[in-house]
């Protein structure tokens, strides 16, 4: 029987919101009639708007304690939902669930075979001897959602994201680059600089300075500086250096970065967030991959270029400090290949 109630636990972070996008999509068009209601991040909420894959939405900020997980699982009990599906692979996003006797609940078995009564058991890595190693075989995210969801015979789904942009969005950015003397012609490149992850996925302040007065000057570009709210002094330092603009003052929403992206002919960025923004929004986009395994986001590449040491012994380590303390898979990333890089995307267009 269709269920009528559906939960949907959304990933905790900017890339993996987006990369689950096409799950989203395909839940929706699944179950047509059901009620769908996602769990989510507060500050991921804004994110989706204007897509209409749920009904409504419930805030769950990590739980911070026995009572902040007792005021989950209360708020999912009332809710009286038939099926429960749990993208993050978090212990305590598969307990919430199991607690709030939602009574079929879809998601990866490992580390909570007891909590998830319909899923999969991701592909392990093993190490040498045999023994398990203590990741799973890397994939595409959107391939790992979508291998989940085949349990349930929903529709296929898209190889990459798709965001909406709102005529609220648009406004609002038309506003802030007109005060910032944007034109509506003029050609954005836009840049980021941070990584919420760890110090080990930055890339030298100069360098990124160096990217954004060659395509200013090579290509009449007007260079822009994307931020977190971590990130202001950071970015407000490259920014000055390369006579670009910086998005603070007010660190630009995470909704209203769609309508930003949406104008942009070109990003060049870390393996941050907004990369996963700019695929989603087919803008093309280079990225500076240091010490992570880029086959958990080798989709929508047609546009994309990766550039990674991967001949580096210690590539990929995952870590978010540099074990080694010289950051060498980041720092051997030199001017002149993303400026390469960034051309030839440009010669796409």
């Amino acid at each position: 029987m269709e269920p009528s109630k559906i939960f949907v636990r959304a990933p905790n972070w900017v890339g993996d919101m987006v990369m689950a996008t096409p799950a989203f999509e395909s839940i929706r068009r699944g179950y047509p009639r059901a009620e769908i209601v996602c769990g989510l991040r507060p500050w991921l909420r804004s994110l989706l708007d204007g897509s209409g894959f749920f009904d409504r939405f419930i805030e769950t900020p990590r739980a911070g304690g026995l009572g902040g997980l007792c005021k989950q699982v209360k708020e999912l009990r009332r809710e009286d939902f038939d099926l429960a599906i749990i993208l993050p692979n978090s212990f305590e996003t598969g307990l919430v669930p199991f607690l709030a006797r939602i009574p079929v609940r879809v998601g990866y078995r490992q580390g909570r075979p007891l909590l998830m009564n319909v899923g999969l058991r991701a592909q392990r890595l093993r190490r040498l001897f045999g023994r398990r190693g203590p990741r799973r075989v890397p994939e595409p995210m959107p391939l790992y959602y979508a291998r989940l969801l085949k349990l349930l015979e929903l529709p296929e789904l898209r190889d990459r994201g798709t965001l909406t942009v709102t005529d609220e969005e648009r406004s609002f950015i038309d506003v802030w680059a007109r005060d910032r003397g944007i034109g509506p012609d003029d050609k954005l490149l836009l840049l980021n600089a941070g990584a919420s992850y760890g110090a080990s996925k930055l890339w030298e302040e100069d360098r990124f300075a160096a990217v954004a007065r060659h395509f200013a000057d090579a290509h009449g570009m007007v260079p822009v500086f994307l931020a977190g709210p971590n990130e202001v002094d950071m970015v407000d330092r490259i920014a000055t250096a390369a006579g670009a603009i910086a998005a603070i003052n007010p660190v630009l929403p995470v909704h209203t970065l769609k309508a930003l992206v949406e104008r942009a002919q070109l990003m060049i960025t870390t393996d941050a967030g907004p990369r996963h923004v700019a695929v989603a929004m087919g803008v093309p986009v280079v990225c500076l991959m240091g010490p992570n395994d880029p086959r958990y986001t080798n989709y929508g590449l047609d546009r994309q270029i990766v550039i990674q040491k991967a001949e580096l012994e210690c590539v990929p380590c995952q870590k978010k400090q540099c074990p080694l303390g010289h950051r060498q898979c980041m720092t051997t990333i030199m001017v002149d290949e993303v400026v390469v890089a960034g051309e030839q995307l440009l010669d796409q267009v």
